[in-house]
């Protein structure tokens, strides 16, 4: 039998070169796109697939983005006011046929995609490897272009979008469900760098079931390890059950007093019930604060959160909100904390000074009402008392967390010096319930004697009608801010809440029943209002714009009751008094000047890149 072979048939010299080169310019290529990663300081996964990851990096006001999108299509991102996709600012780009093509668009109110005539951001490179387009592009921070947003150390709501095909010569075609948003802050983001030698330690709730109904928070007590000697926790991250992202709302970690024994560890219990055990109410000193869409937390290298040592906190209580509002069923959840301690112990101890509005029904915010601002004090008198007794040189701010529900829109910690107000300590003017992470502060503030700090809150209410109050559940509100600081002092809570009897004054209350035996308390007379709460006289009351904005102004100038506590229940002198608010204009954020356009490319790296891109965008040309 004769067996017959297809002849083998050798690429020519002349392909075999090219493609050599065309495989080592790729290969060049890839290590050079991974070191250009290394350059990109900050990094976030944008949909739950991990399809779509995006790191950026700013300097000299000028932010850097590289996108690595799983498509061989266009990939579409851009800012968005709401995270929706009308009046967004949005750019598109992608590699066709060995080309690279980008663009800068933006949306009207009908979600119409119209090209900027001002083209702002500056494609660095695209490049597509077999199952990836990497986008690499830049823009100033502030463009002075009406239809691109202003890049601010508030919250911004990224959209992105991605397909299968690029675009063609009618536009680009609709993408489907591959798109999504994400609130995240770009210029001061989660810093995830820790020592390699820490160890770590777990608080998780073990199969809380979840009540049927819309708020419920859930308290247990936990021991802190038992060391020979002082230790720093140095990192706190969330555990959050897979699932329950959108269930877990926020979660606070209490030092209680020390008197409490191991019984306490055998059971939780929910919170702020009338069962609840006594011995949780001695925890209410806050040691960390997580809220829903951050990411954990990292101490700066001089900074850790002490343990260890007589005077540390033995017992912590965890405390987890859980949101529900549409009342499932059959939720069993095992979410908490992790936290990274070392032996290595930094040169400062770590603070968390609760400042705001204290909690309270007597927190109102009238209904349809697109503006409506709050204030809580952190009295001069407070600070002074407490800095004076124990740190007279005054404590250092490095991180905050501005903390608000549904209603909020406008968040800001504000920072007066003998009555002359500072620089705002953290600003968010575009709040976003469902992200909520400390900011760090680019510099370091020191708070004096003789300063205070007033934590403001814009609401939004026009869709409701009836009142908001200050309360625990999403649809109540609080304002709160959680200042980082060190080192550490005995002052645990710098707050104040509006005094009731001139808000009732407002809507004509008269009289109260005295003593006051019930809560919510009841009104006496006028007779419109007799034997009503204080809470149903509020919503009774014939709410309109003009008279809302009317008991705002009257609001921010009433006397304020003063909360100023100390570590396990104790209280500074000024606790409980009824003072006057301080005087003080309203702030106005400065804006940065518009900055000239972006440089052209001049780094080595990016040079380098750009370069290897087109070389072998051009040799695959050839061979097509």
């Amino acid at each position: 039998m004769v067996k017959y072979y297809k002849p083998l048939i050798l690429p020519n010299r002349e392909e075999r070169i090219m493609k050599m080169h065309i495989y080592t310019i790729l290969l060049l290529f890839v290590t050079s796109v991974n070191m250009d990663l290394l350059t990109h300081s900050h990094s976030a996964v944008l949909d739950a697939q991990g399809k779509y990851k995006i790191s950026w990096t700013h300097k000299d006001g000028i932010i850097t983005f590289l996108l690595q999108v799983e498509t061989l299509g266009y990939v579409g991102f851009g800012f968005s006011p709401n995270g929706a996709m009308a009046s967004s600012d949005i750019v598109i780009g992608g590699v066709y046929r060995g080309k690279s093509y980008f663009q800068d668009y933006f949306t009207d109110s009908k979600r119409v995609l119209h090209r900027d005539t001002q083209q702002n951001y500056k494609l660095k490179y695209a490049i597509e490897n077999g199952t990836h387009t990497t986008l690499k592009f830049s823009r100033a921070l502030q463009t002075c272009d009406l239809y691109d947003k202003n890049i601010t150390e508030s919250t911004i709501r990224i959209i992105w979008a991605y397909h299968d095909d690029d675009i063609e010569g009618t536009g680009p075609t609709y993408h489907g469900s591959n798109r999504g948003q994400k609130s995240l802050r770009l210029l001061n983001p989660e810093k995830n760098v820790m020592s390699v030698e820490a160890q770590s330690f777990n608080f998780t709730h073990q199969n809380v079931p979840i009540p049927y109904k819309d708020t419920t928070y859930w308290c247990q007590m936990f021991k802190m390890p038992v060391l020979d000697k002082k230790h720093h926790i140095i990192k706190v991250e969330p555990l959050i059950q897979k699932g329950h992202e959108s269930l877990v709302h926020h979660i606070l970690l209490y030092e209680c007093e020390r008197d409490a024994n191991d019984s306490v560890l055998e059971y939780g219990h929910e919170c702020y019930h009338p069962n609840m055990p006594d011995v949780f109410l001695t925890c209410e000193t806050v040691l960390y604060a997580w809220a829903i869409g951050g990411e954990g937390f990292t101490y700066p290298p001089n900074v850790g959160l002490s343990i260890g040592m007589p005077e540390d906190p033995t017992y912590v209580l965890m405390e987890i909100h859980y949101d529900n509002p549409s009342q499932q069923e059959g939720f069993f959840d095992n979410s908490g904390l992790k936290l990274y301690y070392t032996p290595h112990t930094r040169k400062y101890d770590a603070g968390v000074l609760e400042a705001g509005i204290w909690v309270s029904l007597y927190h109102m915010v009238p209904p349809g009402m697109p503006a409506f601002s709050s204030e809580g004090h952190c009295t001069v008198e407070c600070l002074e008392e407490a800095l004076n007794y124990e740190k007279p040189d005054g404590i250092h701010v490095f991180a905050v967390l501005l903390h608000a529900h549904q209603a909020g829109h406008v968040l800001r910690a504000r920072h007066f010096r003998k009555g002359v107000e500072q620089k705002l300590l953290a600003y968010d003017n575009e709040f976003d319930f469902n992200f909520q992470e400390f900011q760090y502060l680019d510099e370091e503030r020191t708070i004096l004697p003789g300063d205070n700090i007033i934590t403001e809150c814009q609401y939004n209410t026009k869709s409701r009608s009836t009142m908001t109050w200050g309360g625990l559940s999403a649809r109540d509100e609080m304002c709160l801010s959680y200042l980082m600081y060190y080192p550490k002092i005995n002052l645990a809570r710098c707050e104040s809440i509006p005094e009731i009897k001139e808000q009732l004054q407002f809507i004509g209350v008269k009289e109260i029943y005295r003593p006051v035996t019930s809560w919510p308390l009841i009104i006496k007379s006028p007779k419109r209002y007799n034997n009503l709460t204080f809470t149903e006289a509020m919503n009774i009351f014939q709410w309109s714009r003009k008279k809302g904005n009317a008991f705002n102004e009257r609001v921010r100038k009433m006397p304020i009751n003063v909360r100023c506590s100390k570590h396990e229940s104790g209280e500074w002198s000024i606790h409980g008094m009824l003072i006057s608010p301080p005087e003080g204009k309203s702030y106005t954020l400065e804006e940065n000047e518009c900055v000239s356009p972006l440089p052209s490319l001049s780094s080595c790296s990016t040079t380098t890149v750009r370069n290897l891109v087109i070389a072998a965008c051009t040799l695959i040309h050839k061979m097509l």
